[in-house]
């Protein structure tokens, strides 16, 4: 009788894990395929439009500076999902406040257009700013080697906030990253 029931917990370990590893490699092959990809790059503001006024955000004193870090994911169809996420800094050169520092949360979707070219629409909640809006942007890769991709990305942000009485703002930014 021990034998048989030495026999039978062999037998239940063994089969068990055959079935756990076939599950863990499913789910490896489900979130392969679900990840498109991951990106860093660097994001310059240049000039911003409100109420008929602009003003260049490159200048000593409207100088600020953004490194975007975000994953693809792919759909069943065309769109890719991709999750963003922005950390801004702004230096206060000479000031008592030394930077000023918030976060960019910038969920999107992206539709590749061919010949390197992809146009995107983003959501945009910044953290820290009290501004909510949308980026629509269009974005140019490169190839940099078998596994990497440059861009080169120009996005349009538009920013209501952060009160009723702030308006509407509109942005021009260059973003250049690489991706894997």
């Amino acid at each position: 009788m021990n034998i048989s029931k030495i026999v039978f917990v062999v037998l239940f370990v063994t089969l068990s894990a055959k079935i756990i590893a076939q599950e863990d490699s499913m789910v490896k092959m489900e979130k392969e395929s679900l990840i498109r990809g991951f990106h860093i790059g660097y994001v310059q503001p240049l000039k911003s439009i409100k109420n008929a006024e602009e003003q260049w955000l490159f200048t000593y004193e409207r100088f600020s500076m953004g490194f975007p870090i975000g994953i693809s994911l792919n759909t069943p169809g065309a769109l890719i999902i991709d999750l963003e996420f922005v950390p801004f800094i702004k230096p206060y050169f000479g000031n008592e406040r030394n930077i000023e520092v918030h976060l960019l949360y910038h969920p999107g979707v992206l539709l590749p257009i061919g010949y390197g070219l992809t146009l995107g629409l983003r959501a945009a909640f910044e953290l820290g700013v009290e501004q909510i809006g949308f980026s629509p942007l269009i974005n140019k890769s490169f190839d940099i080697s078998k596994s990497t991709k440059g861009f080169v990305e120009l996005v349009l942000p538009g920013r209501f906030g952060p009160d009723k009485a702030s308006g509407y703002t509109q942005v021009f930014a260059l973003h250049v990253g690489v991706g894997f």
